[in-house]
């Protein structure tokens, strides 16, 4: 062990650095190999990291951090635990599972997590390392459990619906926006006292999701999918009007609300500084605007120059009564109105071309580098 202290001083300065050579500090844990589940996740212990405390020759307050990173990482950011002077940490399943997931292992598959410990005295003394863990963690999927598989896509059909019986169905107006993992949305007329059904593939019969006996309540029900030789539709609503419709796959129900305005625009358009068409209202098209993809989603892909902004209109016309926006660079909540900062929508940090993606029941907006 090598103590050294030096100590400056004038009238009002004392100035100490001290340089310390402890013994090593070294960390273990109960397990380097762990596959979780989530059976009592919350209460049940899954890993417990412990270290020694180092010896100084000197009685010190030490504070120990504990520093955990992906199998890449060089711990430059890690995740930490500032644990005061605790010399071990317990993680329930629950809490490493979180740790591994941030850390973006794959549920149901092996992947590997680094840990070090961190020892502190003060700032006038060099922090100390333990040695580095690796531990290999198979993690369990925290998303529920959907009722029914979810599909790739979903339809409405049905005398109801402005399309009528006729299948293939009229895309986009009649295909389900998806608001997430598991649900699905659609804003259209409909027609009342009438019925249709949901469809996962637009022109085939093969496959439909309807009621199982009697009639479904009108304002929403449970469905279920593919009920051979039945013809249980769905009830629509009693009186014809403008209906927003939420197929949730976890519950296995869907709703049906009566709304007075449609949230979806019949178009869309991106206008700004950041786009070549610069703020000039018309702005050219078709370049620069959007397709509706689904019923209430639009897509474009375009060059954007970074440093710039832009907004989303719904109209090519000199218009600005009304826009759509955000904050983020890459994509986020979607704003409209007056809502959206006078600063506009920032672009990408690089000038590139890129994929924007506009959702208007999510109400979520994503730009992704192609």
């Amino acid at each position: 062990m090598m103590l050294a202290v030096v100590l400056s001083s004038c009238e009002d300065d004392v100035k100490t650095t001290m340089k310390l050579a402890p013994s090593a500090v070294t960390l273990a844990t109960t397990s380097t190999t762990i596959v979780l589940d989530s059976a009592k996740a919350s209460s049940t212990i899954a890993e417990t990291f412990s270290w020694n405390a180092p010896n100084y020759g000197v009685q010190l307050s030490i504070t120990y951090t504990l520093e955990l990173d992906s199998a890449n990482g060089t711990f430059g950011k890690p995740t930490t635990v500032v644990l005061d002077n605790k010399t071990s940490q317990d993680y329930t399943k629950k809490e490493l599972n979180d740790l591994a997931l941030s850390l973006r292992l794959v549920p149901g598959q092996a992947g590997q997590i680094k840990a070090r410990v961190r020892a502190d005295v003060n700032t006038n003394v060099e922090p100390i390392y333990s040695n580095t863990l690796n531990i290999t963690i198979t993690p369990y999927s925290t998303k529920p459990t959907p009722k029914y598989p979810v599909p790739d896509a979903l339809f409405i059909v049905g005398d109801a619906t402005p399309g009528g019986w006729a299948n293939a169905v009229p895309t986009p107006s009649q295909q389900f926006t998806k608001i997430d993992d598991y649900t699905f949305g659609i804003v259209l007329q409909l027609t009342g006292g009438k019925q249709y059904v949901f469809l996962p593939k637009n022109g085939s019969w093969d496959h439909k999701y309807n009621f199982t006996t009697g009639g479904s309540n009108p304002e929403g029900d449970s469905f279920i999918p593919d009920v051979p030789g039945t013809d249980n539709n769905l009830n629509g609503p009693v009186n014809s009007g403008l209906y927003k419709i939420v197929v949730d796959f976890i519950t296995g129900k869907y709703t049906v609300t009566s709304i007075s305005s449609n949230p979806v625009p019949g178009n869309l358009f991106i206008v700004g500084d950041a786009t070549a068409g610069g703020w000039t209202n018309p702005v050219p098209v078709p370049s620069q605007q959007f397709a509706q993809i689904s019923n209430a989603e639009f897509q474009i892909t375009l060059p954007l120059t970074s440093g710039k902004s832009y907004l989303f209109l719904p109209r090519n016309d000199n218009n600005w009564d009304h826009k759509f926006g955000g904050t983020a660079k890459t994509g986020g909540e979607l704003l409209s109105d007056g809502n959206v900062p006078n600063s506009n929508t920032p672009a990408p940090d690089a000038s590139g071309n890129f994929l924007i993606t506009v959702n208007f029941l999510s109400k979520q907006y994503t730009v992704t580098p192609q």
